[in-house]
């Protein structure tokens, strides 16, 4: 019985941080996997990629500072427009109308980083 209270907590701290990280990306959405590296060739960053749902068209990519922690960039798919941000606290601006050109691109990961490495300011 405690390990079956202790799973519950657990699972739900989980939920609750996921909520407060989607939130702070203007997310919502529900389903997808957890968050998992992409490859990124810059020493001291890191490019996490989260999917959200929409059969994985509802999605985050940021790239963070390896010891800080802090944002530097990011990508956001909504389902169906592309928003960018550059760092923790930059406005976020919608970067394309649709998702599509990542989202479709034969390499989606390599497309993301590609995206991250033209935006203005990184």
């Amino acid at each position: 019985m405690v390990s079956l209270q202790r799973a519950l907590l657990a699972g739900t701290k989980v939920s609750a941080l996921l909520v407060l990280a989607l939130a702070g990306q203007g997310g919502g959405a529900a389903g997808g996997t957890g968050a998992y590296p992409l490859d990124w060739g810059r020493a001291g960053e890191t490019l996490q990629y989260l999917s959200c749902g929409c059969a994985d068209r509802c999605w985050v990519a940021e790239v963070k500072h390896l010891r800080s922690r802090k944002t530097l960039a990011s990508l956001r798919c909504d389902c169906e427009r592309l928003f960018a941000r550059v760092g923790n606290s930059g406005p976020e601006v919608e970067h394309s109308p649709s998702c599509s050109t990542i989202d479709d691109a034969d390499n989606k990961p390599r497309a993301i980083r590609e995206a991250l490495e033209q935006m203005p300011g990184r």
